[in-house]
C-alpha cells in the first residue's frame, strides 16, 4: 500500500524545488542549452508541461472509468519530446509553461485529494502520479538542479 499523504508530500517538495529553481533564472538562462546536452531550461519546462498535460488527462480518464495505461515505446516518446521542444523554441513563452504546468499539476493534485488515505501501488492513479509527478519530475529535478550549480547559483 502507498500512504497518499506521503506521495502527496513527495510531489509537492519536488514541484516546488522545480518552480523554485526555474524561478531563480534568468530570460538568458533560461534559453541557454545546457540543461542537458540539447536542452535548455525552456525545452524542460516545455517537455514537462506537455507530460503533466497529459498525466492530467490520464487522471481524468481513470476518475471516469476509462482510464488504460498509456504503452508509448521510448521511440515514440522521443519523437514527441522533439515535437514538443522543437514547438516551444521559437516562442519566449517560458512563463505560459510554467502556468500551464501549474494548471495540469492542480488537476492531478485535486484526485490526490480525493484518494483514500492508502492506495495499492498498482492502482491507476498511484501509477500517474508517482511515475510522472514523482519519478519523472524528481529525474528533471536533478538534472535543472546540476544546471543551476553550473551557472554559480546558490540554492
Amino acid at each position: 500500500m502507498m500512504h497518499t499523504l506521503m506521495l502527496r508530500q513527495e510531489e509537492l517538495r519536488i514541484f516546488e524545488e522545480l518552480i523554485s529553481r526555474f524561478d531563480s533564472l534568468s530570460e538568458a538562462e533560461m534559453s541557454a542549452v545546457g540543461v542537458t546536452p540539447e536542452w535548455s531550461a525552456k525545452d524542460l519546462l516545455a517537455h514537462l508541461a506537455y507530460w503533466e498535460r497529459a498525466a492530467a488527462e490520464q487522471v481524468r480518464e481513470f476518475e471516469a472509468g476509462r482510464w488504460s495505461a498509456k504503452e508509448r515505446t521510448r521511440a515514440k516518446m522521443e519523437r514527441i519530446n522533439r515535437e514538443v521542444v522543437s514547438a516551444n523554441r521559437a516562442t519566449p513563452r517560458h512563463l505560459l509553461l510554467r502556468e500551464e504546468l501549474i494548471l495540469a499539476r492542480r488537476e492531478i493534485v485535486a484526485a490526490i485529494k480525493r484518494a483514500p488515505e492508502e492506495l495499492e501501488e498498482r492502482s491507476p492513479l498511484a501509477h500517474i502520479v508517482y511515475s510522472q509527478c514523482v519519478r519523472h519530475r524528481g529525474h528533471h529535478l536533478e538534472q535543472l538542479h546540476a544546471w543551476v550549480v553550473r551557472l554559480g547559483k546558490t540554492l
